[in-house]
């Protein structure tokens, strides 16, 4: 989303983590398809090299049955503590994926990596417990934006998009923060990111709702679909079409697998090329990147975050 992208971002035999600088650390993943400007992407030595093996993520999340949940957020839904319930956004701390593409920047194909990691990091909006999910992209190997997501899953399995914060940079260097919204604030809501029970065919529904700003719908246009990455095939994957410019693709215990651009030269193709389940030191310090971040946003967009509460690892 971001008006622009899901986000991701970086890997080569490992994951790398920006954290003022490339630092790495990961275990038990899946080796998939190395990127091909991998090596504008250092790694650390002391990472851990990838393995054929199937990630064993593990979430100490309380699993509430999905009852019949309507698509419609309301607080009262929500339990106290995270869910992962939803099959197609496992939100299992540690867990990463990894995807590459091409972009265009200005009127240049830039090839294009991006990472999604979800944190241990959470954050209570409007009353309701999410998880940030952060997001790093890198464009012809440099770093051009770091984002965090603001996910939230209801008893129904549906899972909410309570907010986001992006910054972007050139050359290294911090140019500015964009895309700041959090649900109840200055007029915006909870956007449906995933339903509980996706469904082919059922009414569209917003992602995101900014009074004065972003409006962005989707639909569900297929689900159980077999798709193949180069990471690897899929069966019952659900394919979501945003903003009737692009679809993307959702695999079960997964999540995004696949970007795929319905019109328009200029838009984003993305693929997964690895999955893997984060060691706690690396997993440590991406959550570190995500505090800081979200307290980047409490100073750079006080007028959004400034009132929000803190975040905090569990």
């Amino acid at each position: 989303m971001r008006g622009k992208r899901f986000a991701l971002a970086t890997i080569v035999t490992g994951i790398c983590v920006f954290a003022g600088a490339l630092t790495a650390g990961c275990s038990g993943g899946q080796q998939g398809a190395s990127p091909s400007s991998a090596t504008s992407v250092p790694s650390s030595p002391s990472e851990t090299k990838a393995t054929n093996a199937s990630p064993t993520a593990t979430s100490d999340a309380t699993h509430a049955p999905a009852g019949k949940i309507p698509k419609t957020y309301d607080p009262k839904n929500f339990g106290r503590t995270v869910t992962d319930i939803n099959e197609w956004v496992p939100l299992v701390p540690g867990l990463q994926s990894v995807s590459e593409g091409t972009v265009y920047v200005g009127d240049r194909l830039l090839p294009h990596i991006r990472v999604t990691t979800v944190t241990d990091v959470t954050k209570e909006i409007d009353g309701v417990r999410a998880v940030l999910v952060l997001d790093q992209d890198f464009d012809g190997g440099q770093l051009s934006e770091q984002s965090i997501d603001f996910l939230a899953e209801d008893d129904g399995g549906n899972v909410w998009y309570m907010g986001s914060y992006t910054e972007a940079y050139e050359g290294g260097q911090f140019l500015n923060a964009e895309d700041a919204w959090l649900a109840d604030v200055n007029g915006a809501v909870p956007g449906l990111w995933m339903p509980g029970a996706p469904e082919a065919g059922t009414p569209a529904f917003y992602q995101v709702q900014i009074p004065g700003g972003e409006q962005s719908s989707a639909q569900v246009v297929d689900v159980g679909r077999k798709t193949c990455v180069p990471f690897k095939c899929y069966t019952d994957v659900v394919v979501i079409e945003e903003a009737g410019s692009e679809n993307k693709y959702w695999a079960s215990g997964v999540g995004q697998i696949l970007t795929e651009p319905l019109s328009g030269a200029a838009q984003e193709v993305e693929e997964l090329v690895n999955l893997r389940q984060l060691n706690s030191k690396a997993l440590a310090e991406l959550s570190k990147e995500a505090l800081k971040l979200d307290r980047g946003a409490a100073l750079r967009v006080a007028t959004v975050f400034g009132g929000s509460e803190p975040a905090e690892r569990l």
